[in-house]
């Protein structure tokens, strides 16, 4: 029958597609075994602002401040900025008692931190351009105390756009904010530091990222996307830039504690994501069909993710049907189906403690993320689901559950 070969035809295709892009993510992700490349030491000291985009955060923002006074760098040569955006709260008050530059940003017309970010380099450079670089935070993270010596020394390497390590406050708060500590500790390994070590571009996390004043003043910070963080990243590679890994500088981020919560934040991410797809894969195509490097052609693998996913979802409604139909072997298909999913749970806890032991996170308090992490992964399905049918999603903030200082963390660490 005709529709038949045509499906199966179909199926197939879906299959390799999908096959093909999970071997390139792999085989990328095994030089993430080696270890980080450390930079040299700095030669000279340049001047960095931080900018802080904050909304509401009352209850978070000094402690973020303090942690930026407390680093190993001449106190001389950086600012500290904090961009109070449609703030009802204390934050603009508490900020600068802190001993932060206070910008107050009221426009309920453009909201989300590309455009907070837009504001605060258009402020900077009509009243304070002394800055070489800046380095840019969310208003609930803390930062080591090495962070700004180790993007100068980014900088010396002849990087124009950095990404630090993102480290966690709270990863034993919940199976969920584990789940997200697992995420982000494979990204940086897996991803970030495998790329860094194959002379890739790493992608920049939304947080603890710096960017040189003349890369900002040559191709701006004209962001769109829910997802601000990779749309940049794709606009430095489209002009030539690569994203630097930065390992020892650290931010410790808090994660949602709940599952709503979680879903929230993920249904933004992966919205963000189909819109710079749909944005970019234009010129970034362009650019690897025109004058093709390995770092355009990785990022567009990157991007890929989002047809790739759907790919595999298409894929298994296909042999769903087929186990329906009973077309080919009934109860064959139905063994493959439950081996999948068994091999499924066994690879998602084998990379769960993969990213433990590599990272030296591997402690009895993560034994519960690690177990729950194949149905926080399974979950990403579900979500992308939901934005094939939620086109617009609306920034809300995590609900701070505790007050972690900088302090308590260094504290922890010394135990």
């Amino acid at each position: 029958m005709i529709w038949y070969n045509f499906f199966i035809q179909i199926w197939l295709i879906f299959n390799f597609l999908t096959t093909i892009f999970c071997l390139y993510q792999v085989v990328i992700a095994l030089a993430g075994l080696h270890k980080d490349k450390k930079f040299a030491p700095s030669t000279k000291k340049r001047r960095f602002a931080a900018i802080i985009a904050a909304r509401n955060e009352e209850a978070v923002i000094e402690n973020l401040i303090e942690s930026l006074k407390r680093q190993n760098y001449p106190r001389d040569l950086f600012d500290i900025i904090v961009v109070a955006d449609n703030c009802t709260d204390n934050t603009a008050k508490i900020a600068e008692k802190a001993g932060a530059i206070v910008y107050e940003r009221f426009n309920k017309a453009k909201v989300g931190k590309g455009f907070v970010l837009q504001f605060a380099f258009k402020k900077i450079f009509e009243e304070r351009d002394i800055y070489d670089a800046f380095c840019i935070f969310d208003a609930d993270k803390v930062v080591d105390r090495n962070f700004f010596n180790e993007m100068n020394k980014a900088i010396d390497a002849g990087y124009e756009v950095a990404q630090g390590y993102r480290d966690m406050k709270n990863p034993y708060d919940s199976w969920v904010a584990g789940g997200h500590s697992l995420f982000y500790w494979m990204e940086n390994r897996f991803f970030n530091s495998a790329r860094s070590l194959l002379g890739l571009s790493a992608t920049i996390n939304g947080t603890g990222f710096m960017v040189t004043s003349d890369l900002i003043k040559e191709i701006g910070y004209n962001t769109v996307t829910c997802t601000e963080d990779i749309e940049f990243t794709i606009q430095s590679v489209l002009s030539g830039r690569c994203v630097g890994w930065v390992p020892d500088a650290k931010v410790y981020d808090e994660q949602p504690v709940v599952l709503s919560q979680s879903m929230r934040q993920r249904l933004r991410w992966t919205n963000g994501l189909i819109q710079c797809f749909w944005r970019y894969i234009g010129p970034l195509s362009k650019k690897v069909i025109d004058r093709p490097d390995w770092v355009s052609i990785d990022l567009f693998m990157y991007l890929m993710s989002f047809p790739a996913m759907i790919f595999g979802m298409l894929s298994a409604v296909m042999s769903f049907f087929f186990v329906f139909f009973r077309i080919f072997d009934p109860m064959g298909n139905l063994i493959n189906f439950f081996f999948l999913g068994v091999g499924t749970f066994i690879g998602f806890w084998l990379i769960g403690l993969l990213t433990l032991i590599t990272e030296n996170k591997l402690t009895k308090d993560m034994i519960t993320s690690v177990l729950a992490y194949p149905i926080f992964n399974i979950l990403w399905v579900a979500i992308y689901v939901m934005c094939l049918f939620k086109k617009k999603v609306e920034w809300k903030p995590i609900i701070h559950m505790r007050n972690i200082s900088i302090t308590d963390i260094e504290s922890k660490s010394k135990v």
